[in-house]
């Protein structure tokens, strides 16, 4: 059985907490292509199967904890059809963070599942 810390250790380094549901659940909405706000909620809602709904005011709270940890970055190429909408991308580090978080968490619902 994995120690009880393995729970709270980040793959960044042990002194950064570990994904919230929401920021995981918004890197991976963001895998697949760059996505402004409203597209993020609507997409994160939908992974969830609706068990996740993110505000706007806790959605660029969350955004903020991701640009600043470097895990998504302001997309450049923003939709000509609304120059205000900002897009946002996931990074390759928010990348390998996502999938080592997935890794990590899909360990501890393993063993759960086999006892």
């Amino acid at each position: 059985m994995a120690p009880a810390s393995m729970l709270d250790m980040s793959i960044l380094d042990p002194s950064t907490p570990p994904l919230k549901p929401a920021e995981l659940f918004v890197l991976a909405a963001l895998r697949a292509a760059p996505l402004h706000g409203y597209g993020l909620v609507q997409e994160v809602t939908a992974r969830s199967q609706g068990r996740i709904r993110i505000r706007p005011g806790n959605l660029y709270r969350v955004l903020d904890r991701l640009l600043e940890r470097g895990l998504i970055e302001v997309h450049q190429g923003a939709s000509s059809e609304d120059e205000r909408r900002t897009y946002y991308r996931i990074t390759s580090l928010g990348r390998r963070v996502a999938q080592a978080e997935a890794k990590l968490l899909a360990g501890v619902i393993g063993e759960l599942l086999a006892t």
